[in-house]
């Protein structure tokens, strides 16, 4: 479209979605005319957008409300001014919308549908897929000048890439408990995205960008997996898609690239190049220097940097990374989700805002909040992590921000009329710099993008219960527009090497014993975690046991071990002074 001659605006339903709110969104964009007539700025023709359209909540009588006030203006071409009851007739606008087909409700009330012409999109052939990300690929490959044998491997990726999402999105269906297994372009896109993290001069063997594919296939589609026979279901999936297409790549080389970890801090905190990790101890070595770093100006974390702690963060830290990468951190409580994302964040040089809640916190204070977030991201470009936990999310509405920030970067009706006027001031010479013309739909725009680049949202949920479940089906934006990283129970090494670490700094116990104690901790922790996988299979009933239940038990330790140490120290200087009374008092008997 003519962007001189057509204006466009996006909107996004959700369950929550109402005729207020939209009538607010509808009308921001438009200007009084003649009378009681309304419309776009100027001569231009408004297309209003509108995603997930089935979205909203059906009432008991079968209404939609966003939809009859839709229905309303394109049967009579007007609405009424809420405050007034005063018609207005809104001209030159027209609407597109597509359905999400997971979600939602399925039909649309006939009156409405009618004024819309209907089509059925089908997701795109092979064909069609193959000539997109070769383009994308093959045009990366040749402006950044990468070795031939390299660009010679495009195409073999491009058809791995495409084997491997048909082969994932049909072997693992969503359930009830993987309600986040649906795959669709926007996961094919995310590998692309990490593939175009690449350098010429640190990928010169034709191994080396598949070894980066394999990676970037894994944050895409592994980190989501639940269970642990879907992951090596997937890792049998990808070996197989490999060989099909590499025929010289053995099992052998597969199983060494299958825990490469690239990440944009390999080489130090200095180079920010995206290349594998020469090791995971020199990954140890970066965090810890990173941690110190936080602990010096933040809140101390007692953090212990185990192998699956460093993934975690080096996964985050990808994410935070990406344009327009939002997270989706689940895992159950004291899992380390908030103080790996910090410590990402400060990795990634980002600011971390959480909100505070108080008694009485309610969505407008959330709205409050997150417009001093856009104005600080959009309009002083200060790149910050926008922290959500389950306990951040006491109502389901405050949710509906959250989606449309993760779709659009902007909330309807979250900044005042004087707060636009200040941000269309305050980046018009930059729009001019950028050789635009400054126009308040180019400012708004050049806006929302900085927004977009600067605002990242991570959301750290608990799928305890059917909680998580329900917020994704009535806000798909949830699984949808974030990379999800599933944090699994801690492995029996992880656990013998946190609780090896807290019983080094305890007193009274040997080297040899505080092994065979941290042994016994891991033990006694999977056994629980054994028993309770019994227990639910038994009788249908969940017992969570988390990593801060397992760090409780070393504390516990550490405290009884510290009583009983007194209480017998205390013992054996009794018997010491008592002996030595002993002794005086024979010695003075015999005098």
């Amino acid at each position: 479209m003519d962007r001189d001659e057509f204006l466009i605006r996006n909107i996004s339903f959700n369950y929550f979605s109402s005729s207020a709110s939209l009538q607010v969104t509808l009308q921001k964009p438009l200007e009084k005319k003649v009378g009681r007539a309304y419309g776009p700025p100027g001569t231009k023709h408004l297309v209003y957008f509108i995603d997930d359209f089935n979205m909203p909540k059906v009432d008991d009588y079968g209404t939609v409300q966003p939809h009859t006030l839709l229905r309303q203006h394109l049967d009579y071409r007007h609405w009424y001014d809420r405050d007034t009851l005063v018609v207005r007739d809104i001209h030159n606008v027209q609407y597109v919308a597509c359905m999400n087909h997971v979600a939602g409700s399925f039909t649309i009330n006939p009156r409405l549908q009618r004024h819309f012409c209907v089509f059925s999109v089908l997701f795109p052939d092979t064909k069609a897929l193959t000539s997109i990300y070769s383009s994308i690929l093959e045009q990366h490959l040749q402006c950044g000048a990468f070795a031939p044998v390299t660009q010679e491997t495009a195409p073999k990726i491009v058809l791995l890439a495409l084997d491997l999402h048909q082969k994932v999105s049909s072997m693992f269906l969503p359930t009830n408990i993987k309600f986040h297994y649906i795959f669709n372009l926007r996961d094919i896109s995310r590998i692309f995205q990490g593939l175009l993290f690449s350098k010429a001069e640190n990928f010169l063997h034709k191994t080396d960008i598949l070894r980066l594919f394999l990676h970037e296939s894994n944050r895409v589609y592994k980190d989501r997996m639940v269970e642990e026979r879907d992951l090596e279901m997937f890792d049998r999936i990808q070996a197989t898609s490999v060989k099909k297409h590499f025929h010289d790549i053995t099992e052998t080389e597969l199983q060494e690239w299958k825990d490469d970890i690239f990440c944009h801090f390999s080489m130090g905190i200095d180079e920010a190049r995206y290349l594998l990790a020469p090791s995971r101890k020199a990954l140890h070595q970066i965090l810890r220097e990173v941690l110190e770093g936080y602990n010096a100006v933040h809140a101390t974390m007692d953090l212990v940097l185990f192998e699956d702690a460093i993934a975690h963060v080096c996964r985050i830290s990808r994410i935070l990374k990406s344009p327009g990468g939002h997270a989706l951190l689940v895992g159950v409580g004291g899992s380390g989700k908030q103080s790996l994302t910090r410590l990402a964040a400060f990795l990634s040089s980002m600011e971390v805002f959480q909100p505070t809640l108080h008694q009485g916190y309610s969505t407008s204070d959330l709205k409050a909040d997150v417009a001093n977030l856009l104005m600080k991201t959009g309009l002083k470009g200060q790149r910050t992590v926008f922290l959500l936990t389950d306990d951040q999310l006491p109502d389901l509405h405050f949710l509906v921000l959250i989606n449309d920030l993760l779709i659009s970067g902007e909330i309807p009706d979250v900044l005042s009329d004087d707060a636009i006027e200040e941000i269309i001031k305050g980046v018009r010479n930059q729009v001019k710099a950028a050789g635009l013309q400054d126009s308040r739909e180019n400012c708004w725009a050049f806006f929302t993008n900085h927004v977009r680049q600067n605002l990242k949202v991570v959301l750290c949920l608990s799928p305890a219960g059917g909680k998580l479940r329900a917020q994704s089906q009535r806000y798909p934006a949830i699984t949808s527009y974030t990379t999800i990283d599933w944090f699994h129970d801690w492995p029996p090494e992880a656990l013998e090497y946190v609780s090896l670490r807290f019983l080094q700094e305890t007193d009274g116990i040997g080297e040899e014993a505080r092994s065979s104690a941290s042994k016994f901790m891991a033990l006694v922790h999977t056994s629980v975690n054994k028993a309770s996988q019994k227990y639910l299979a038994s009788d249908r009933r969940h017992y969570y046991t988390t990593p801060k239940s397992f760090l409780e038990q070393i504390k516990l330790y550490q405290f009884l071990l510290t009583k009983r140490t007194s209480e017998l120290t205390n013992k054996i200087k009794r018997l010491e002074n008592g002996l030595q009374k002993l002794q005086s008092t024979t010695v003075q008997v015999r005098q």
